[in-house]
């Protein structure tokens, strides 16, 4: 089986959890008021964008496990029927 699919998506996932994650960091480090949802801060950071973002590739990179889980149980199974 190939897994370069799910491992990819899980990469991008990664990649865009680190993006979000930035984006909330520097918005941090620009400005000293406090978080509040919808607000917009340093860079025009939209926080709630961002989170949403961190929510999404966590989504993302769960389903692309769960994608690798099966095509191995496929594969094992397969195996099984073959031995």
């Amino acid at each position: 089986m190939n897994f370069s699919i799910p491992a990819a998506g899980m990469q991008s996932a990664s990649a865009a959890f680190e993006s979000a994650a930035n984006g909330i960091s520097k918005a941090l480090q620009n400005s000293g008021n406090p978080l509040t949802a919808g607000s917009t801060m340093g860079d025009s950071v939209d926080l709630s964008t961002q989170v949403a973002s961190l929510a999404k590739s966590n989504l993302d990179f769960s389903a692309n496990v769960k994608m690798a889980l099966v095509e191995n149980e496929m594969q094992q199974s397969t195996f099984s029927m073959l031995a």
